[in-house]
């Protein structure tokens, strides 16, 4: 029994997390298909701009050639 209230303690308050402020948009074609990326954050690494994507891209650092278009400014 103690083990399923933390469990359901420990989920509780991981999904009180706060997200980082999205800065702009982004479009991909994945599987086809045009998708709307979040965008959290832009960086210029080495001559080449990335974009600190959200899902589907997973929260990484992705290049800015992986989109067809953005709002994002740089």
């Amino acid at each position: 029994m103690k083990f399923i209230f933390v469990a359901i303690l420990t989920a509780l308050l991981s999904a009180c997390q706060s997200m980082p402020p999205q800065k702009c948009t982004a479009t991909a074609i994945i599987g086809g298909q045009e998708t709307t990326v979040s965008v959290y954050g832009v960086r210029t690494q080495t001559n080449q701009t990335q974009y600190y994507a959200g899902n589907p891209f997973g929260w990484k650092w992705v290049s800015k050639s992986n989109f067809t278009k953005s709002t994002c400014e740089r």
